[in-house]
């Protein structure tokens, strides 16, 4: 057993003893790549369902799985026999195979399924402080995923249509291992219109705008990068010089032990600042992520503390423009690590502190 999963399992026993539990079952694709410290939970990806259940009794744990699974999950995933197979065929009833561990006992799941209690919420909690192992992988899977974006960015060529340059990064992304729940590629007036353009047949002409999620391990990158082909307007040059400040305001007020709620108080107060206010209300801010590409998207309401070492992810956006990176938050510092270092860059100041920040990239007309 690693470290890593000890401590998974130390996380989610003290949960049971808390709410007076004998055990809880882990039934999604993000709670596996959790508990298993990040191997794959999945085979149909539009299915919330993990192709391994996991059941966590005071002391044992186990991994559920049908005939078309078990072979794969123990060959390649759960090697180190830290879980327990329990078996059947995937004909028979799953609820009827896990009576025997889950009959009589006080069971609580993510999702309420076959009786259990149902503590999503308090389960989602567990995984948002990183473990130092998941830090290193995010270590490798930051700036590699951003790499890759900003290459596809480069390569993008005008009279290429959106869905050929979604085409290349997602392929990109998925040679080097990478899911992609996301992709959105926007050009030229679709970027002003659409605050999430899914790619279509268009023809990109003087400016694209591409934004990704790519997951590795379970653990997501959000990230979203800007070009232009020409002369960058000066419009939208306003633009972005407001988007910075708002996407500084954030990353830099994002610290331990802040409500998530005053941070987007902090970056609601800059686009009033800078003469875009009513942009705020049309795109949601981000926040915190992890195994999903949010665990929540942020709102006034949203009261929860900056946990140490949680990932974050603000997406400030006007219409035109939009700035996204990923950052694990060490105390009162911010580790972007979606930062190649080999994009363009602007230094935004917020009061006596400076952070580093992408631009806009301009392309020249190759010859």
């Amino acid at each position: 057993m690693t470290a890593e999963v000890k401590e998974k399992l130390k996380r989610v026993r003290t949960l049971m003893q808390a709410k007076k539990l004998d055990g809880i079952l882990l039934t999604t694709v993000q709670n596996f790549f959790w508990i298993s410290g990040g191997k794959q939970g999945f085979v149909d990806k539009s299915s919330e369902s993990a192709t391994a259940k996991v059941l966590i009794l005071e002391n044992e744990q186990y991994a559920i799985c049908n005939s078309s699974e078990q072979y794969r999950v123990f060959d390649e995933e759960l090697t180190d026999k830290t879980f327990k197979l329990i078996a059947y065929k995937w004909h028979e009833d799953e609820k009827k195979i896990l009576q025997p561990y889950m009959e009589g006992k006080k069971i609580g799941s993510d999702t309420g399924i076959y009786g259990t209690i149902p503590m999503g919420p308090e389960i989602q909690e567990l995984r948002y402080s990183l473990t130092p192992a998941e830090i290193k992988r995010y270590h490798e899977i930051g700036p590699e995923c951003a790499g890759i974006l900003e290459k596809a960015v480069r390569e993008t060529k005008p009279g290429e249509t959106e869905f050929q340059a979604a085409g290349r990064v997602t392929s990109m992304l998925m040679a080097k291992g990478y899911q992609v729940p996301v992709c959105l590629v926007a050009s030229d007036e679709r970027i002003l219109k659409y605050r999430h353009p899914l790619p279509t047949a268009k023809k990109i002409g003087g400016s694209v705008l591409i934004a990704i999620c790519g997951q590795k391990y379970g653990l997501t990158v959000s990230i979203t990068r800007m070009a232009y082909f020409k002369a960058i307007p000066a419009e939208i040059r306003k633009k972005y010089d407001v988007l910075l400040n708002v996407d500084a305001t954030y990353i830099l007020n994002t610290k331990v032990g802040v409500p998530s709620c005053e941070i987007l108080k902090k970056g609601y107060e800059a686009y009033k600042a800078g003469g875009y206010g009513p942009d705020f209300d049309l795109h949601h801010q981000g926040g915190p992520l992890g195994y999903p590409t949010r665990d929540f998207c942020t709102k006034f309401c949203d009261d929860q503390k900056v946990v140490s070492n949680q990932g974050y992810s603000w997406n400030p956006t006007i219409a035109g423009v939009k700035l996204e990176d990923t950052y694990i938050i060490r105390g009162n510092r911010q580790d972007i690590v979606s930062d190649t270092g080999k994009w363009v860059y602007r230094t935004v100041k917020i009061g006596a502190k400076s952070i580093r920040r992408p631009d806009i990239l301009v392309i020249r007309k190759r010859k």
